[in-house]
């Protein structure tokens, strides 16, 4: 399991509020200055006020945590005197920050010492827990909070931590109690709440998880999880103005969490905005280049925008970042073959294959590839091999057959039109007018893909080629038209 960077801001939480406390204090608790008379002493005096105040600390460490400088917070403690730097307080308050800085062998071993001074302290039982989380140690996770919940029984975080592992698992009944039993304890308790909406949201009662998210908007308003969860809500409720409301202001508050990208690019998306969604997405992979989702979104928008240099890289990228994905090796095929690339298309055509190789499209396009370069050997022994894998009664191999044989036709072309289902019907027409036109009458292949392009609302990627094929039809044709007349 990923770490928990939500629980993980919670502990840096933590770490500022007590650095607040601190500066708030500092003033009736800081060390005594050295004592003495003379200059020497006096020198002394302005050395240790220059070099070191509970003050200055905690409004240093403060304005650290604000700009997530955690690795220099973690520094500062350098020049705490010993008396404060060995204190339970300041080591529970580096104990924060080192989770936050994700130092987690140090934190843990920090951890350690401080569960073996005060073994009953449920904040370093908490924070263990947090560790094990951050870990992938879900075991560990587990049994630190059952520690904190026996030691403290109305302890809120570690009654929402444990409800969330219910959550995880469709526990939806006893994880939804113990959020309830949570926000009881502690109403102030955001993370509970969230949970709950959560819980309402999987169960489909969407205004119930709206209200929750509201309630806990008002007592949590800079947590951008909270806008970013009410934006799915006002999503799944048609409220789409609002949804992108919402994700905004999640961006406004943290703009450098990769999931409020992708839902901002999605939002986008259904409002038909492609050039702001194309821009959302581009942020997420700044964030995550490693992750294959946006470049698919990005791969989609830029080849509906035009950007087909752009589409052809994200296209190959997620290929690359996740092979499993067979729909982005299909569409890198088609933009290939549309600029004249057939090596190039076949190789992603046989890629695509690869993913799923019941897929007779993929296949039949291989083999266009290879007659397209006029490698016609090529061609018939691969598709000689891939037929052996269909239904000898199916009219798919007949139509690969067809490529094979090179004869046939007429009796294909009757197999296809008795296909009730229009798209169905079509997806292998084009297979077909794609025959006539490399092997004999380019008329009843434009003829073909005429009534292709004419089919409304069509699913099928053969659709998109038939209509580049009939451009290319249509134009060749004005050219022969324009030189006969020269003649």
């Amino acid at each position: 399991m990923k770490k928990t960077n939500r629980t993980i801001t919670h502990t840096c939480v933590l770490a500022f509020a007590a650095a607040a406390v601190l500066a708030a204090v500092s003033c009736k608790t800081a060390p005594e200055a050295p004592r003495g008379d003379g200059p020497a002493a006096s020198e002394k005096q302005e050395q240790a006020a220059e070099a070191y105040t509970r003050a200055g600390f905690a409004e240093n460490l403060k304005r650290l945590l604000e700009e997530k400088r955690f690795e220099e917070a973690l520094a500062s403690f350098r020049n705490v005197p010993e008396a404060d730097a060995s204190s339970f307080e300041f080591r529970m308050m580096k104990l924060s920050i080192m989770i936050s800085a994700e130092k987690l062998a140090e934190a843990e071993e920090l951890a350690g010492a401080l569960a073996t001074e005060q073994p009953s302290n449920t904040d370093v039982m908490y924070a263990r827990a947090v560790i094990a989380t951050a870990a992938g140690d879900m075991k560990g996770r587990t049994a630190h909070l059952e520690a904190v919940l026996k030691a403290d029984p109305n302890h809120s975080q570690a009654m929402t931590g444990l409800a969330l592992d219910l959550l995880g698992k469709k526990s939806y009944k006893k994880a939804k109690d113990l959020l309830v039993k949570a926000i009881a304890s502690d109403p102030q308790n955001s993370d509970a709440l969230l949970g709950l909406a959560r819980v309402y949201y999987i169960q489909a009662d969407l205004e119930k998880a709206g209200d929750t998210l509201n309630l806990a908007l008002k007592k949590a308003p800079e947590d951008s999880i909270l806008w970013a969860e009410l934006a799915r809500v006002k999503s799944e409720t048609m409220d789409l103005p609002g949804a992108i409301d919402d994700i905004e202001k999640a961006i406004d508050i943290d703009s450098d969490i990769y999931g409020h990208w992708i839902d901002y690019g999605t939002y986008l998306i259904s409002g038909s905005k492609k050039a702001e969604a194309r821009t959302a997405f581009s942020r997420a992979i700044e964030l995550k280049p490693a992750e294959y989702l946006p470049y698919i979104y990005r791969a989609g928008l830029n080849d509906d925008l035009g950007n087909e240099d752009e589409a052809l890289s994200d296209y190959r990228k997620v290929t690359e970042l996740y092979p499993q994905y067979f729909y982005a090796a299909e569409s890198l095929g088609i933009l290939l073959w549309g600029r004249g690339d057939y090596a190039g298309a076949r190789a992603a055509f046989l890629l695509a294959l690869e993913g799923n190789p019941k897929n007779v499209s993929y296949a039949l396009m291989a083999t266009l590839c290879s007659y397209r370069q006029e490698k016609e050997d090529e061609a018939k022994n691969f598709m000689g091999k891939y037929i052996t894998t269909l239904d000898r009664n199916s009219t798919e191999y007949f139509l690969c057959r067809l490529f094979v044989d090179r004869a046939g036709d007429s009796e294909v072309l009757n197999r296809i039109m008795k296909e009730k289902n229009l798209n169905t019907r079509n997806r292998m027409l084009f297979y077909s007018a794609m025959y006539y036109d490399l092997f004999q009458n380019k008329s009843i292949a434009q003829k073909y893909f005429i009534e292709i392009v004419s089919l409304p609302a069509p699913n099928f990627f053969e659709f998109r080629l038939s209509q580049w094929e009939l451009k290319r039809l249509e134009s060749a044709a004005d050219t022969n038209s324009s030189l006969s007349v020269q003649g």
